[in-house]
Parts: C-alpha cells; structure tokens; sequence
C-alpha cells in the first residue's frame, strides 16, 4: 500500500491484493487528515506501507507509531486489532505521476478487462481502431485503454500505483532468478480497480476499540503468535465481530464479513438487500436447507490458495504425508461442493427476487466446475497417489506410461528370476553369498552380496569370470551392492523405471500429463475464483443471519429522515455476561439542513425532537453501556444486519464519532487530557448534521471548573448548530453545568438519568444504593460517588471523611474554615493547656531576698513544688489549692 499527502492535505492511495492479483486506486481525497489515512489503514490492512522522502512530518510520525520495528513487533506497543505494516520510505520519484502512467500502460491491458473504446485522429488512417487489439499497442491508444480503468485525474493516487508497481517488481526480481518462467506469474497484475470512500459510514480506530466492535488478543497457542503474522499473532477477543466471525464457516466467509464491519453502508438499496436476504434465510421453511448448506460451507476451502500452488507447480508429482489432502482433491472437491451449493440455495423458498441468488447462479458455473472435477477424476488415482505418497495418474491414459508402470509392478518377480539366472552362472562356493538383485531408482539394478566383516568387501566379487567385472556402489548393514554386467544390461534394456514414471527424464511421463492438466485446470481459474468469492459472500451473510437468530435480533426500519428511535434497545455484548439485561429505549433527531424534514416514522407525541441527550447519573448505573449500546446498534444497522431491539428506526448516519476511551501510549507525546480534547475537536471539525456523536465523561481530566465548562460548551456548540446539528448522546457528573442556567431550556435538549433506589436507613452501604438501570427523564442530582467507594472496597473512614466534604461543598460553606474546625480531643487538649497557663500565670515568682539565705532556699523549694504541680495537670493544681 502506497500513500501520498501533500501539504494541503490532499491524499492519494493504492494497494495491491497478491492472493486477487487485483492493484486498486483511490479518487484523489483534497483537505484529507490524519483520521482519514487510519480509516485507509483499517479497511485495507496492509502488510507493508510505501511513503515517500517528501511525505509531511504528520504523516510520518502517525505511520511510524502503528509501524514493526527490527524485531517484528508494533511501534506502540499496544492490543489492537489492526495487524502491524512495514513501512518503508522510497524516494520520491518513485511517486511521479508521468512514471506511474509508464508503468501502468506497460501492464498487460487486454488481461484486465473487456471494456474497450474506439478513437480517430487525424494522424491515424484507419478508424475504428479498437484499443486492446492489435493497433493497440501505440503509446497513445494505450493511454486512452488505461483511461477506461484509471481516473487519470486522480494525480496523487496514479503517483502511488506507480510507487506500489515498483516495489511489487523489485519483490520479483528479489525471489526470483532471471530468465525463471516462474517470474512472470508472480505479483502479477490482473485487474485494476477505482476504490472510493463516499458509500461508506466513516468509523475511525477510537470508535471501533471503545465500542469493541472490532478487538483482538494474544493467541493462546504460542505456535500462532509467530512473527510476521498478519494479525501479529492475535485472536478475535470479545467483540461484537467476534459475534459473528464464529458463525461463518469458509476462509473466505471470514474475509467478507470483516470487510463488512470495517466499511458499514451508506447505500441504502445495499442495507436493504442484505436485511431481505436475512429474512429469507430465517424463514421456518427454509431451516432444512439453510442446514445443508451450512454442512455444504464447511467443506469448502479458500482455493485462492491452491490455484497459487498450482501456478506454482507445486504438489504436481512431489511427495506428501499421506493423508495430506493434494491440490487435486482440494480442486475436485470444491468443483463438486459449490456445484451443490448452487442447487441447495436455489431451494430454498422465496430466494429467487434477492441478489445472492442472481450471485450463486451466476457466479457458480456449474459446466465449467463440471469440467474442472471430470478432468481431475478422470486423470488423477488417488488411491495409489495416497499410497505412493504422491501424486499418480490413471491407468489408461498413456500407453507408453502404462507399459512402464507394468514393468515396474512385476519387477520383484522379474528380478527373482534374473537372480536365479545369475547365480546359476557363477561358481558354486559363491552362491550362497549372492542374496538379490534390487532395483534403486536413480542408481539402477544393483546385484546384492553378503560383506565380509575383515575384508570390507562382498564375499563374492565376480571371482572366476575375468570378463564380468563386479563394481561396488555402497553397502548397507552386513551387505554390499554391486554393479556387474547383467546389471549393465538391464540399465540400458529397462533404464529408470521410476525416473521414467514420474518424469525424471523428457520421455512419456506422469509429470507431463499432471502438467497439462493443471494447464487445462488454470483455463478455468476465472470460473473458480468468481465461484469462491460467491460462497465467501453467501457464508458471510448467512453468518448474519445465523446471528439473527441466536442472539434475538430483530430487523431495523432503515429511513433517509434523520432520526434514530430505538425500542427496548440492547447491548449486544453486555446482555452476554449478565444475568439478565434492563432494555431501554432512544429517540434524537439530527438537523433537517434547511429541508422540510419527514419524521413520520417516528412514533412520538413529542412537538420538537431532540438532537442532544445529556445522562447524567451514579457511577456503575449503566450510562456508558446506553451509549455503547446505541452506537451499536446505529452501527449493525448500516452493514446491513439486525438490531438487538424491540423495534428500531435508524436514519441514515454518515459518521460515527466518540469520545469515550482515552488510548493512552507512551510511544504518543500527549496526556491523557490532551488525547481526549483531540477527540473533541475532531468531532466538533467533522461533524455532520448525519453524524452520530458520543460524548461519555468529557473534561474529567482536568480540574472541575475547566471541566464543567468544557462540557458545558460543547454541549452549546452542538445545540446552537441549529439545522446543521448532528445527533449527541453524553454522559457526565459535571451536575453544575445544569445550575444557573448554564445550559437554557433547548427543546432540542433531553435530559435524562439512570434510575437507582436509594434506602439510607440501610446500616450496609453496599445496600444503600439499588441500581435499576433504567433510563428515566429529567437528571439526576448526585452521582453517589462515596457509596460507589465503599462497595468497591474503600475505606470506611474514608468515605465517611469524602461524605462530610461533600456535604459542605453542597451547602456553599467555606472549605477552608471548615477544614479548619478542632476535632473534640483537640479541643480539650487546648482547654487542658489553657488552665495550666492561667495557673502559671496566677503564681508569685518573685525571687528570695539575699539577707536571709536560709529563708531563700526554703522559698526557692516552695516555687519548685508550685511548678511541679502546675504542670502535673489542673487535676493536681485543683487538689492544691484546696
């Protein structure tokens, strides 16, 4: 995959498929940012990324930080679902949009479709000048030929197929030898496509990890977490793909349901056609055969890989385990298998108006597939191919085979016989040293003898015949094996059975009839990769239908009004790891965009729908899984697939934006707060009055003031967008947002709040508070955070201290004073002290007079005892004084 970004934000992008043999350029996307290049990145996943020296800085930083460093493991360290890419930086000219052009008419144009176009020019005489034929190789009727396939206008992006062309030659020149017929079949270009974005709902990276709709982690078996992967080694986790993805049955079925996922629809005849095929499939009369073709998938193999092998030449004749399933059974079996897929899709009841059955019908050519499985049966023996441990040909098919392959069965009785012969001939001491005459591919008919252990030699070596001379090739254990003239004889009359079998030498050869056939098999390629794209698309929405029905889905009325009205809407994975699940219902209204909107199909007495709802609520109530759940299911709607809801209205959505989870990164030079006003942002700049908003806990990061005002503005900013408001669903505890008329009454704001019981007079907090789960209108005024604690394990004196803060702050009083306030032991502490300073103070402390020493003394004693009691208490300064 190449990507091209100039500094106006204009991106160009192509990639090649190796398995499809398929090279797709992008329309040339102006004013395009960093989310738009992840988007490419999720929905092409691409193994290795090609940027050029001139690439902006941006671009740069973003591609290195999802990127393999030396040892195969992701710049960022993190669990993501996205396999990482190699990224590699070429030099600009590389991208230039006259070479890209150059390389692109050299490609084998006739090979890459039947559309042509016909040209005059005043310079050509001969008009109607088919261009692919043979006039078409002037420079000029090439171009108009690539014209037909390629929008030439699209500069950026023909600059990145030339950059991808380059690099996919260099991997050939890398792996291959020069002159090597192999070459010309890999990375080869079959097909050239225009890709764009514009039918597509954009779900960037954030949403899709903090929905889970897509979600992988490590591999259990250490064996699948091997470097280079794809996947880096990972494994489908919880997720709402994981849901499905368990439910197809082919290679291929896997593939198109997670293109699916990664490109939900905007196309509202596609998302209708695949909820029709849906219906069809859940049909009670159809379960037989839904069945049976269920049974049909699993046999199915991604032949994508064996006609690669094929082309290859592998498995032709080459040895294999012996219940190694080959190239040919795979062939044949799928040539049979899709054949009866064909015919079990077109039982089932009501199945002829939908377009998978116009796809199957046309798609599985069942003469053509007919044809692949009679020429694999009628020249492959798969018993003996089994048995020998290779791949072996009916009898019947080459006389000059058979007659080799005759000889080679009957050789152990021929050669007891030219044994016989031989040992009659040579002197009678040495006959009992002679044991066999062998055969040993390669090496020929070889006369075996017994070893003498001192000599290291046979024990007969031709002794008594001058003429025959006895020549040792090698020996084994207690047995050396020589080559004599009758030996010699049989080489030149015989030769390489063996060799001459499998095709070892340029005679009558099982290679080359297994050659011409795979040729005959690679005349039908077309027929069997259309054939497997078909069971690939039908396994991938059988799997929705499949998961339909397991986990009571329901069908969503899909209208160009854009509104999204839910009934009793569920979370497809919650209700999973629950013991039961508290539905909840929806209703927003986007902007109508200066358009008499039609919200009749809204079933609502309300005059003015909202377009923003604002949840507000005790921690652990629910309020994430409701947004979760909503975005959820606006999502499964768009790929075409049912809801988990009792009914469900979703108006088309051209966007899906979250700010719910912070991903976090040392490898990212921003905070946390930062990340999350990022995301902000980029919902505020590329919002549509299409878009679907979520919004969950927004401004905790930084300090309560600047965050309640953070999140107060931008609930204002979506609701004085007016007729071009998108539709916002938030979740917040800034409850003072709502005081003060921060936010006024907008009729196109709804408020709204998890419902919880709460008993005080409960001794246990864990059972003060009862969470119900249900979505109640009008807000909540505390987020009963210290009970939250409590059941969580914090520290009784903990939140008892946090319940007596919080109650200050919500009386308006002063912090700080009150913080200030003396607990009861400290008061009597200073009380204590008090009454000891005042009897200090209350003491005569005059000093003796110098006349009377003794009287001194005596007064001295009397002020030390005075002193001692005072300090000793006020108990004991009471005790004195009375």
């Amino acid at each position: 995959m190449a990507i091209d970004m100039k500094d106006n934000g204009t991106v160009g992008c192509a990639y090649y498929v190796a398995v499809d043999e398929t090279l797709f350029l992008q329309e040339d996307i102006p004013m395009a940012g960093m989310e738009f290049v992840e988007t490419l990145l999720l929905r092409v996943e691409p193994t290795t990324v090609l940027i050029s020296l001139r690439s902006p800085g941006r671009l740069v930083e973003f591609l290195e930080a999802g990127a393999q460093d030396w040892e195969g493991h992701r710049g960022n360290h993190n669990e993501d679902f996205r396999g990482a890419y190699i990224l590699r930086t070429l030099g600009s000219s590389k991208f230039n949009y006259e070479s890209a052009k150059s390389h692109l008419m050299n490609l084998d144009l006739d090979a890459l479709g039947s559309r042509t176009m016909h040209f005059n020019t005043v310079a050509e005489e001969e008009a109607d000048s088919a261009v692919g034929g043979q006039s078409g190789s002037h420079g000029h009727a090439r171009l108009l030929r690539l014209a037909t396939f390629v929008n030439l206008d699209s500069r950026f992006s023909v600059g990145c197929a030339g950059a991808v062309l380059s690099d996919v030659q260099r991997r050939r020149a890398a792996e291959y030898l020069p002159n090597d017929p192999d070459a010309g079949l890999a990375f080869r270009v079959r097909s050239i496509e225009m890709f764009t974005l514009s039918n597509a709902m954009f779900v960037n990276a954030d949403a899709l990890t903090s929905l889970q709709i897509l979600g992988s982690e490590h591999h259990p078996n250490y064996i699948n977490q091997g470097l280079g992967r794809s996947t880096s080694g990972a494994k489908e986790g919880l997720s709402v793909y994981g849901l499905f993805h368990v439910l197809t049955h082919t290679a291929r079925g896997k593939l198109k349901l997670r293109q699916m996922f990664l490109r939900p629809s905007i196309d509202l005849e596609l998302i209708h056609e695949r909820q029709r095929t849906i219906s069809v499939f859940l049909r009670a009369e159809n379960n037989a055969d839904i069945s049976r073709i269920c049974k049909i998938l699993r046999r199915i193999k991604n032949i994508k890989t064996y006609l690669v092998q094929l082309k290859k030449g592998a498995n032709l004749t080459g040895g294999q385990s012996p219940g190694a399933r080959t190239t040919w059974a795979t062939l044949q079996a799928f040539s049979a298998y899709a054949i009866e897929l064909r015919e079990a899709v077109s039982r089932l009841q009501g199945v002829d108006t939908l377009a998978i059955s116009s796809m199957v019908v046309d798609g599985i050519l069942s003469n053509e597939l007919r044809r692949v499985g009679e020429l694999i049966a009628t020249t492959i023996d798969f018993a003996q191919s089994k048995e020998s441990c290779r791949t072996c040909v009916l009898p019947n098919i080459d006389p000059r085979l058979d007659d080799l392959k005759r000889t080679y069965d009957g050789l152990d009785n021929f050669l007891n016989e030219v044994a016989a012969h031989l040992i009659s001939e040579i002197p009678e001491w040495g006959r009992p040293h002679v044991k066999q005459c062998i055969f040993y591919p390669q090496l020929g008919f070889l006369t075996a003898v017994s070893l003498d252990i001192e000599t290291r030699r046979g024990k007969y070596d031709g002794e008594g015949d001058d003429e025959d001379v006895w020549e040792a090739k090698f020996m084994t254990d207690g047995v050396v094996y020589y080559k004599n003239r009758l030996m010699r004889a049989l080489d030149v009359q015989l030769g390489d059975l063996y060799g001459l079998i499998i095709g070892k030498f340029p005679l009558y050869k099982e290679i080359e009839i297994v050659y011409d056939l795979g040729v005959k098999i690679l005349r039908h390629e077309q027929a069997l990769l259309t054939a497997s794209d078909v069971c690939g698309e039908l396994d991938s929405l059988l799997a929705l239908a499949l998961g339909a029905d397991k986990y009571k889905l329901t069908a969503p009325q899909m209208t160009t009004a854009n509104v999204i009205q839910i009934k009793d809407g569920r979370h497809p994975l919650q209700e999973l790891v629950v013991p039961s699940f508290i539905a909840n219902d929806t209703l927003l209204a986007g902007g109508s965009g200066g358009r008499e909107e039609d919200h009749s199909v809204v079933l609502d007495d309300m005059e003015e729908l909202p377009n923003v709802m604002v949840m507000t609520g005790p921690n652990h109530s629910g309020k994430s899984v409701y947004l979760k759940q909503v975005a959820l299911i606006v999502f499964l709607a768009h790929i075409g697939s049912f809801v988990p809801a009792a009914r469900a209205c979703i108006g088309l959505t051209d966007r899906l934006l979250t700010r719910i989870a912070t991903r976090e990164s040392v490898s990212r030079n921003e905070s946390a707060f930062a990340i999350d006003l990022k995301q902000a942002a980029f919902s505020i700049n590329f919002a549509t009055r299409r878009s679907l908003i979520l919004i969950d806990e927004f401004g905790k990061g930084t300090n309560s003031m600047d965050g309640a005002g953070l999140m107060t503005a931008l609930i204002d900013h979506f609701l004085g967008l007016s007729d071009e408001a998108p539709k916002v669903l938030a979740a917040t505890h800034f409850h003072e947002i709502f005081e003060h008329n921060y936010l006024s009454g907008s009729p196109r704001l709804y408020l709204a709040h998890m419902d919880v019981r709460v008993d005080l007079e409960t001794e246990n907090r864990e059972d003060q508070v009862t969470f119900l789960f249900r979505l109640t209108p009008g807000r909540c005024a505390s987020s009963f955070g210290s009970r939250c604690a409590a059941m969580n394990g914090v520290d009784e004196a903990v939140v008892q201290r946090s319940d007596a803060i919080a109650l200050l702050l919500a009386r308006g009083d002063d912090l700080r004073a009150a913080c200030a306030r003396l607990t009861e032991q400290e008061t009597e502490k200073l009380e204590e002290a008090e009454l000891v300073a005042r009897e200090f103070l209350e003491m005569n402390l005059s000093g003796p007079s110098s006349r009377h020493k003794d009287k001194a003394q005596d007064e001295s004693k009397s002020i030390r005892a005075q002193l001692r009691k005072v300090l000793s208490g006020p108990s004991s300064v009471d005790e004195s004084t009375r």
